[in-house]
């Protein structure tokens, strides 16, 4: 990290800012995805406290502020936030466990696959990702820091005031390091999923340009955990947990986490 670097008036949006939601059973941890932030996770974090959960949506280094900040950050910032995050929630609470998005999909494996856990629901987990330049992102970060994105900007349910900026310091734009960075964890979560026993819930978008529906066979063929279950959103994008599905996927996520056993 290079302090100068990061602007002197960045500042948290107020969507972004961490929530901790208390409680006095389990807790889970909610782990929001790439250039996303904690308030794309809010609804289901809400519901998870309704049902009696504790609740922790950690930011992930960069994420929520500006470009600048973020790229200063990569894989190491962002799996030391969520590994400190879960180590909180684990002095407190009997059973800690995960919900991870996107990006947020593979830092639940890897926390997962080291310390001992409740259960499992990936939200369109990055195991596997349709764009074709991910793979060239080690080389392509040599020489290119930030361009701009052809990709459209997504429509998410946030504050309207939010959203705008982060389209325009992250959406906007193609990151070459932080597309790395995401790159190396999908790679190390991919090899830990074998180490994974907890129970494990995969949600899907049929429509989801970034994350294709053969994650799921990726993730079939490599768990470690026996109880495996898939739900596929037929006409969700990639913005499944903010997006027009949002009630049916915390529904699935209440169900999974707070069935006995």
């Amino acid at each position: 990290m290079n302090p100068a670097r990061i602007p002197s008036d960045t500042r948290i949006l107020r969507s972004a800012l961490p929530r901790r939601i208390p409680g006095t059973g389990d807790a889970v941890l909610v782990l929001h995805g790439f250039t996303g932030w904690p308030g794309e996770m809010a609804h289901i974090g809400d519901r998870l406290a309704d049902a009696g959960l504790a609740v922790s949506i950690p930011r992930l280094p960069g994420h929520g502020t500006n470009g600048d900040d973020f790229m200063e950050t990569g894989w190491r910032d962002w799996m030391r936030a969520v590994f400190d995050a879960y180590l909180e929630l684990a002095a407190a609470h009997r059973r800690v466990h995960l919900v991870g998005y996107s990006l947020g999909g593979l830092l639940a494996i890897l926390v997962a696959s080291r310390f001992p856990v409740g259960r499992l629901a990936f939200v369109a987990p990055a195991v596997k990702i349709s764009n074709p330049l991910l793979p060239l992102a080690p080389v392509l970060k040599l020489f290119v820091r930030r361009s701009k994105s052809t990709d459209a900007v997504p429509a998410c349910l946030v504050d309207p005031d939010d959203e705008q900026v982060l389209a325009r310091e992250y959406w906007s734009w193609l990151f070459g390091s932080q597309s790395a960075s995401v790159l190396t964890l999908q790679r190390m979560a991919n090899r830990a999923l074998a180490r994974l026993s907890a129970d494990t819930l995969v949600i899907l978008g049929g429509k989801d340009p970034a994350v294709p529906l053969s994650a799921w066979d990726l993730i079939r063929a490599r768990i470690g955990s026996t109880v495996l279950e898939r739900l596929v959103l037929p006409e969700s994008t990639h913005q499944i947990p903010a997006g027009p599905d949002r009630g049916a996927v915390a529904d699935a996520i209440v169900r999974w986490l707070t069935a006995p056993g």
